[in-house]
């Protein structure tokens, strides 16, 4: 049995988080049984971070560790339609979508002025004070702080918007006529893209950089083929 430890679900989104989100979309995708259980906490993670699986009686976290051993444990063939060039291809848009694009979605939902306005008081509006007050600037400047060890928050926001056209634009002209980053059936690249996707184009933000995604007609069409398959 697997079990899914993520955040629960807000925002108009499965899972707020993209890594939450790929994890059980690729779950999805390759049509295993699993089970979730939601936590609020990160730190309740082996690596601080959230999700993580109990496999078994195994625990595996981070979301590409997590789907490099479901596919090697229980000899998924989600990628076998894929040939070297492909596979190749499919690990190049897993990385912008995790390594780059994720991150350009952190800043803005909890960086830039903006997005922090917006995104406070649906993650923390029902914390008791005086929790109220001191946690969300806590968890916003640990956040800060990594991204400016990372780079991205030594930009401006326009010149993060100009990273995050570039992204979707590869995205948008990557994915094309395809149904799925695989083609004509979905490969586990997928996961990563849905994950980060739908967290800007469905989810309930209105910051700069969803508003942004949801100029790129392929990838809106491509989220709502995902969620009318895998979601509904």
């Amino acid at each position: 049995m697997i079990t899914l430890f993520q955040f629960p679900s807000s925002l108009n989104v499965p899972n707020p988080s993209p890594f939450c989100l790929k994890v059980e979309t690729f779950l999805r995708l390759t049509g295993l049984d699993y089970q979730v259980k939601t936590l609020r906490n990160p730190g309740k993670g082996p690596k601080g971070k959230l999700p993580f699986i109990k496999l078994d009686d195994e625990v595996v976290a981070d979301s590409a560790i997590i789907l490099r051993t479901l596919q090697e444990r229980l000899a998924l063939g989600i990628d076998n339609h894929l040939d070297a060039a492909a596979r190749g291809r499919a690990l190049a848009i897993t990385r912008l979508c995790d390594e780059h694009l994720a991150q350009l979605m952190v800043y803005f939902r909890w960086i830039d002025d903006a997005g922090w306005a917006e995104l406070k008081p649906a993650f923390f509006a029902s914390l008791p004070m005086p929790l109220r007050a001191l946690v969300p600037n806590l968890v916003r400047g640990k956040i800060r702080k990594a991204l400016l060890a990372q780079g991205l928050a030594r930009h401006s926001g326009a010149e993060l918007l100009a990273f995050a056209r570039e992204d979707l634009q590869a995205l948008s002209d990557m994915l094309g006529a395809a149904p799925y980053f695989g083609g004509l059936q979905p490969c586990s690249a997928d996961a990563s893209a849905y994950g980060v996707l739908a967290n800007l184009i469905h989810c309930s933000l209105n910051n700069p950089l969803s508003q942004l995604a949801r100029e790129y007609p392929v990838l809106v069409a491509y989220c709502e083929r995902l969620r009318d398959k895998f979601w509904a």
